[in-house]
């Protein structure tokens, strides 16, 4: 039924995912590249293994609530083209809208991106009777439909700062404000390497993944192999702990070695280099800017694909720490946070990175269903013909996962560092041990809503645990979060389920309402 809306519904989905990887990336990697323990290149190559594999293994309980939890089936069960039509659009209307975000450096939701894409395509079609605004469920969060959803978009975030506020409040009073720092926060690193393990296990094993056959695990059993695999994971890496406090020590014994006596001459050169990075960045961004979408043009156009293969191998090398100098307010912001011993920060380094495997994992699991969600209804009224509530993807929801995992590595590694920049650097001050608490705490938010079916704005999560932790520098004026990019943000937030419903509901109305031609 209507193979063309398939095809062009699943293409539209692709570049969908793309702008959640160019937009979303700062839910999973944005604290790790800001505090410099990974490079954007490095991220992406994460990003294409662990996003993925969250989406494969549970994206599909999110991608379920997407298709089903928002527009009410039976209102589309005598006309199941226009549902696919409808679908269709939204796809177009959310990827046209991460994109433009993202070249604004605004951290949008694409959870609300894609609810509000349905919404306005339900009304457009059916009508907002149509719209599952508020349902009772028998289990937590015991609220459904739409409102369930706007209620998480504002809980996620206040328990993701409670929970990273805390996580950085115990790391800072009982290691990295200690005198020895640097070997007590060692005895850290294989205990919280346990627990992340530990956490991502019990939620695969629980009725994580369903194609595995782990969907009716009792709990008893979930517990006994999360724990199992998190305890063997702990001792692992106690052996590899010596190891790196090694690597770490000569790590900055040789940076000291490097600065000593050059300082003199960097501060001369200080302001002329930061004018000239400024003054080159401001260009070649814009001209980054300008050129994306035209490299992929002259790709189609010249078949010749070392333009866009260029513009790829330049954002995977943007220097991003260049913007704390060229603005004051984040250079102050940068100054004014409480710093550390650099060889404890430094050990953090390892850790942020599992973490950030983490995030990423949790980051797949929920908003890849944002993509596919729709297209996923598609392919099924194409596949069965007809608008069934129990419609299931099956094993069709491995590949459709897969292309949404794929497309948001790409999405990361064409323009992700816009937002990188604006989370992992202009919002506030990130360190390895703020980044280790902060993508910890959001990843447990993002991960327990997925396993509850409820699709959670990981922009929310990451925002809210981000200025949890900045919180703690002042906490009466939280003078350590940049309140510019705060402010930028909510109006993103908000404007966001405004822009793409009314778009989704233009395109779709133009269709379905257009003039109609039986022949020449």
């Amino acid at each position: 039924m209507y193979f063309w809306i398939v095809i062009t519904g699943g293409i539209f989905a692709f570049v969908a995912a793309m702008g959640i990887g160019a937009n979303d990336v700062a839910n999973a990697y944005a604290t790790s590249i800001g505090s410099k323990s990974l490079t954007i290149r490095q991220a992406v190559i994460l990003a294409s293994i662990f996003e993925a594999g969250g989406a494969i293994l549970m994206g599909s309980h999110v991608t379920k609530t997407i298709r089903k939890g928002i527009a009410d089936y039976k209102c589309f069960e005598d006309d199941p083209g226009s549902l696919m039509y409808g679908s269709m659009w939204v796809c177009f209307s959310v990827a046209m809208w991460l994109f433009i975000a993202s070249k604004y450096e605004m951290p949008v939701s694409t959870t609300h991106s894609c609810v509000g894409g349905i919404i306005g395509m339900t009304i457009a079609l059916k009508g907002s009777d149509c719209v599952i605004w508020y349902q009772e469920k028998d289990t937590f969060p015991f609220i459904g439909g739409v409102a369930g959803i706007v209620a998480s978009w504002v809980v996620s975030p206040i328990f993701s700062a409670i929970l990273s506020s805390s996580l950085f409040g115990i790391l800072r009073t009982c290691f990295l404000r200690s005198q020895d720092s640097f070997s007590r926060t060692s005895y850290v690193f294989p205990i919280m390497v346990g627990a992340t393990v530990t956490l991502n296990t019990f939620y695969i094993v629980y009725k994580g993944a369903k194609g595995l056959g782990l969907d009716n695990t009792p709990i008893e059993i979930a517990c006994a192999w999360s724990f199992g695999f998190g305890g063997v994971s702990a001792l692992a890496v106690i052996p590899l702990v010596s190891y790196i406090k090694k690597r770490v020590s000569e790590r900055i014994d040789q940076q000291k070695y490097n600065n000593n006596g050059s300082n003199d001459k960097s501060r001369r050169g200080e302001n002329k280099t930061s004018e000239t990075a400024s003054t080159s960045d401001s260009h070649n961004n814009n001209t980054e800017d300008s050129c994306c979408f035209c490299c992929m043009s002259d790709c189609l156009e010249k078949k010749d694909c070392t333009g866009l293969v260029q513009y790829v191998n330049k954002s995977l090398k943007i220097d991003i720490n260049e913007v704390i100098a060229s603005d004051e307010n984040v250079l102050a912001i940068h100054d004014s946070a409480e710093k550390f011993e650099p060889k404890t920060e430094e050990l953090f380094k390892s850790l942020q990175v599992f973490t950030a495997i983490c995030d990423s994992f949790s980051h797949g699991a929920n908003d890849v269903a944002n993509a596919i969600g729709p297209f996923a209804a598609i392919y099924i009224i194409s596949r069965e013909n007809e608008v069934n509530k129990k419609s299931e993807l099956g094993t069709d929801a491995y590949w459709i996962l897969a292309l949404g995992g794929a497309g948001i590595a790409l999405g990361l590694a064409l323009y992700g560092y816009k937002i990188i920049q604006a989370i992992g650097l202009k919002l506030c001050k990130i360190t390895p041990s703020r980044g280790v608490a902060i993508e910890l705490a959001s990843a447990l938010v993002i991960i327990t809503g997925s396993r509850l079916e409820i699709p959670l704005s990981t922009t929310h999560c990451q925002i809210g645990a981000t200025m949890g932790v900045a919180a703690l520098e002042n906490p009466r004026t939280c003078s350590g979060m940049n309140r510019t990019i705060v402010f930028k943000t909510i109006i993103g937030w908000v404007i966001t389920l405004v822009v793409v419903g009314s778009t989704a509901a233009v395109l779709t109305a133009q269709g379905a309402y257009g003039p109609e031609t039986t022949g020449p």
